[in-house]
This record gives C-alpha cells, sequence and structure tokens, in this order.
C-alpha cells in the first residue's frame, strides 16, 4: 500500500497537468475554428474602415494563439491569409514600410503551414524549392498563394533592394504550384498575379502585355467579371504599361459603377477596389 499512495501521490499532479494541456488545446482549436469559420463576416463587410479596426485586432489574436501552438497549420494558414491581405487591402499604398513587415509576417507565417521544413527551404536555391513544391497537395493551396502573394508583395516594396528582386522565381514558383493545384482559389488569384506580373515587369525582365492581357481576360472569366479588384489591377498595371489613357478610364469606371459584393466573400475587396480607384483617378496626370 505504501507503494501506492506513492504512485497515486506522483500520477494525480500529473494527470492534472495533461488534462490541462488538453483542455488549452482544445481552447485554441476551438477558438481557431471560430476565427477560420469567421473570415466571412470580414469578407462580406460593406465598410472598409470597420473592417481595418476589426482586422487589426485579430492579427494580433492570432499571434497571442500561436505563441502557444506555434505549429498549429490552420493558425499559420490563418494568420499568412490574414496578416497578407490587410497589409495589401489597407495599408500597401499609404504605409508602405508597415506592410513590409506585415507582407514579411505573412510570408513566414504562410511557410509554416506548409511544414516545418518550409522556413529552412525558402533559403535553398530554387531547383530544390521547386523539387519541395512538387510534393505539395490541394490541401496546401491557401498556404501556397499566401506565401507568394505575400513574398511578392514584398518584394515589390523592396525593389531598391538586389537580394529582394532575386528572390522573386521563388514566389513564381509557389504561385505557379496554387495555380496547377487550384486555379479558382481566391478569385482565380493565381491567375491575377500573373496577369500584374507580366504587365508590371520591362520587357527585358520578362514583361509581357500580351500575356497579361490574356491573363487578366481569364480571370474575369472565372469569375464571372463580378469580382472588381480585377479591373481596378488591370487599370493599374496593364492599362499604364501600355499608355492607354482611354483604358485606364473605361476600367476605373467599371470599378466605380459595378454593384460591390456579387460574389460570396467579394464584399470587403470590392468596397476597398472602390476606393483605390477613386485615389488612382486622382493620379491619371502623373501616369499618362
Amino acid at each position: 500500500m505504501p507503494g501506492l499512495k506513492k504512485i497515486l501521490l506522483f500520477a494525480g499532479p500529473c494527470l492534472c497537468f495533461f488534462a490541462g494541456c488538453s483542455f488549452r488545446s482544445l481552447a485554441l482549436h476551438s477558438t481557431s475554428e471560430i476565427l477560420d469559420a469567421g473570415k466571412a463576416a470580414y469578407y462580406d463587410e460593406a465598410d472598409p474602415e470597420l473592417a481595418k479596426e476589426a482586422m487589426a485586432s485579430q492579427l494580433k489574436l492570432l499571434e497571442v494563439l500561436l505563441k502557444n501552438e506555434p505549429d498549429d497549420k490552420r493558425l499559420n494558414a490563418l494568420a499568412a491569409e490574414s496578416f497578407g491581405g490587410y497589409s495589401f487591402l489597407f495599408i500597401e499604398d499609404s504605409q508602405p514600410q508597415r506592410a513590409k513587415a506585415f507582407y514579411l509576417r505573412s510570408r513566414d507565417y504562410a511557410l509554416k503551414a506548409l511544414g516545418p521544413q518550409w522556413l529552412a527551404l525558402s533559403q535553398k536555391p530554387l531547383d530544390d524549392f521547386e523539387l519541395a513544391l512538387a510534393t505539395s497537395q490541394k490541401a496546401d493551396v491557401p498556404a501556397l498563394f499566401w506565401a507568394a502573394f505575400s513574398w511578392a508583395g514584398l518584394i515589390n516594396l523592396s525593389r531598391d533592394t538586389p537580394a529582394a528582386v532575386a528572390e522573386m522565381p521563388k514566389a513564381v514558383a509557389l504561385m505557379k504550384r496554387s495555380q496547377e493545384l487550384d486555379a479558382s482559389y481566391d478569385f482565380a488569384g493565381a491567375d491575377l498575379f500573373f496577369a500584374v506580373y507580366f504587365a508590371s515587369r520591362p520587357k527585358i525582365l520578362g514583361g509581357d502585355t500580351a500575356k497579361a492581357e490574356e491573363l487578366f481576360a481569364e480571370a474575369q472569366r472565372l469569375t464571372g467579371g463580378q469580382y472588381l479588384m480585377i479591373y481596378l489591377l488591370e487599370a493599374k498595371t496593364l492599362a499604364v504599361a501600355m499608355q492607354d489613357r482611354a483604358r485606364f478610364q473605361t476600367l476605373l469606371d467599371k470599378v466605380r459603377d459595378s454593384p460591390a459584393g456579387i460574389l460570396p466573400g467579394s464584399r470587403l475587396a470590392d468596397e476597398t477596389a472602390k476606393l483605390k480607384a477613386e485615389a488612382l483617378r486622382g493620379k491619371i496626370d502623373e501616369l499618362f
């Protein structure tokens, strides 16, 4: 009996400890599920300023949760999408330095969502990186997409840094794999990514306005022409690259005059596109 008492004395605290861990993990899992399911409430918000304020709070909440579960794939993927989306929608134009920091966080969270080895893989040569990408599956598409999107966003804001620009082929490889696995993800986001890519680059560095035009048209086809961010980005990149002032104005008019939120989950992006379109319209004499 004395031996049994010793076992019970030792086992009791252990059981409480593991129960506590279990309850904590369950609570974190439940919270991440709620946040993931609640994304629609943000994306269907009609007031961009309200969404901006609400999303700012969620960003820190996600990082608090990740302090407790740093390898949780769902939380890392959600953090990647949240930081990347927040940067693009709300701060890239007005606070580029801050946006760079958020894009970097988004990229790293997305890579962690792909697996614990991916942060190290991102430093490997392109051939090794692409070989590892070949093993990714359709379930990895959100992480692939946001890693590519945010990496490219970071590079775009770091064009005066050759080392950053040199990493663009890896962002492109990530997005190509995302496109192969699910071209429809995030409102034809991969086609839109490559349309902007080909429209924004000089011809000597692979720019191709004809290819960009095809990809913008494909993105419109996949979204039924109802996603207004496509027209904004076409005006901002392709119309400017072609120095087509009339096309620029027509595209911005399309954003202004079209109803927002026709596609489920597009309301916030559409309303933000309208705001960005009017700001861009004010720069027409600088651009043409």
